[in-house]
């Protein structure tokens, strides 16, 4: 159970994916964070939605337009099965220190303090995360944050649909591994994971989570991949961090859109749903399919 909990939190794609999910509620009328994959012909072939990996209760139902294509779609493509068993000892391997070493010692001095304080106020316990490495530790002290805020994973869009999907007896399928998202969060070399890590110190000393969020939150309901994308790499990331995110987000994305545009020439009718922060930017999903011949259609929710 622990390490399904463990699995459920790193989901969330480290930082920026964790940010990126209070984005919240779509609000009711005008374009949604859904497309319609339309072929060259002008016919849909199946549907991208850009998810919430931590969210609470409001975010439920899900948008009628989103629940519409999901009901239409023959199967759902993830960036990863939450329920899959293997999760939790693939990251607990991959995240854990090895014995007699700590995280302090691969951190500056100066930083060594700022992290002790930061630990405190999200409520991590510092033993337990002095054996983390600082991607898995960045990852936990943001989840914390959002969780003492009220967002959960266990309350996240990618989880719910994997479940109503297994209801159904829909084809769920991933679109990764996890060896490939650890090896994502751990990118950019120690100078990247260094940036990363302070960047999550500075916004819990600085508490400015609630003006980053609430940019994201407009963002997301007015349908605005774009503006998304700038936050995250503009607003929420340091210089420092580029050849990490050029992991985390761009090389993912190429991957991500490849094995789309397979399901989608094999004739599938597939939902694909992953975290809001692929879909944006000249690198993102939506310019990553066009760019492969399939036409990206906002969906709207009308306002009845």
């Amino acid at each position: 159970m622990a390490g399904r909990v463990l699995a459920a939190r790193v989901l969330a794609w480290w930082v920026v994916c964790a940010l990126a999910s209070w984005a919240g509620l779509a609000a009711a009328g005008g374009p949604l964070y859904l497309w319609a994959l339309h072929d060259e012909q002008g016919a849909p072939r199946g549907w991208l939605y850009g998810t919430i990996h931590v969210c609470d209760a409001a975010c439920f139902p899900l948008p009628a337009p989103v629940r519409a294509a999901f009901a239409a779609a023959d199967g759902l493509a993830l960036e990863l099965d939450p329920a899959d068993p293997s999760l939790g000892p693939a990251l607990a391997r991959a995240g854990t220190l090895p014995p007699g070493q700590r995280v302090d010692r691969l951190l500056p001095a100066a930083l060594r303090p700022r992290l002790a304080a930061a630990l405190a106020a999200v409520g991590v316990p510092a033993d337990s995360a002095q054996r983390l490495r600082p991607w898995l530790l960045g990852t936990l002290m943001t989840l914390q944050a959002a969780r003492l805020a009220g967002f959960h994973t266990e309350q996240g869009v990618d989880l719910w649909l994997a479940t109503r999907a297994r209801e159904r007896g829909l084809p769920l399928a991933a679109l990764e591994t996890i060896e490939r998202q650890i090896a994502a969060l751990s990118a950019g070399g120690d100078a990247a994971q260094l940036a990363s890590l302070v960047e999550v110190i500075e916004l819990i000393e600085q508490r400015s989570g609630p003006r980053y969020f609430g940019e994201m939150l407009a963002a997301w309901r007015r349908g605005d991949a774009a503006a998304l994308d700038r936050l995250l790499r503009e607003e929420m990331a340091s210089p420092g961090m580029a050849p990490l995110l050029a992991d985390l987000l761009d090389r993912r994305n190429a991957e991500m859109a490849g094995q789309i545009a397979a399901r989608l020439q094999r004739g599938e009718r597939p939902f694909v749903a992953v975290g809001a922060g692929h879909l944006g930017g000249a690198t993102g999903l939506l310019a990553l399919l066009a760019r492969r011949g399939y036409r990206p259609v906002q969906v709207m929710e009308t306002d009845e």
